[in-house]
């Protein structure tokens, strides 16, 4: 019995990262459909901590932040997510880097719901990161 309550733990342990750890197959097409389209300025997948999924893709001087982060609510907005509210906030959060540890970078960050039947929402929240030679893009759904 003690053997099986520890298998038990582990599965559900494991059954629990699994679940953390995925991307709404809507936002995977999402980013595939952008990089598809914008060849020049794609979204590389970082990896999933703090329970957002995390892009990299280098700064170019063709595109703005203000303009990154409209493209980016964008992509939120046509898979019929709604901001929460006009202003956007801006904060500081810990992108994962491929190259450095974790550190504090400048955001921008909005939240966004979606109505799924009556009483029920999903929200997400999306941050923009910046340094000095990429963005950092950010998703968190919250179910």
């Amino acid at each position: 019995m003690k053997h099986l309550a520890g298998i038990l733990a582990v599965v559900s342990l494991l059954t629990g990262l699994a679940m953390a750890a995925s991307i709404p197959a809507w936002l995977d097409d999402a980013i595939s459909k952008w990089n598809q389209e914008n060849p020049d300025v794609t979204f590389r997948f970082l990896d999933i901590k703090d329970s957002f999924v995390w892009y990299l893709f280098p700064k170019t001087d063709d595109l703005a932040h203000s303009e990154i982060r409209e493209r980016m609510y964008a992509i939120v907005e046509a898979n019929g997510y709604q901001k929460t509210e006009e202003e956007e906030l801006v904060t500081t959060g810990k992108p994962p880097s491929p190259t450095e540890p974790y550190k504090a970078k400048k955001c921008w960050s909005r939240s966004f719901t979606l109505n799924i039947d009556v009483g029920r929402q999903r929200m997400l929240t999306t941050l923009l990161c910046e340094d000095a030679t990429n963005w950092y893009t950010g998703f968190r759904i919250l179910q």
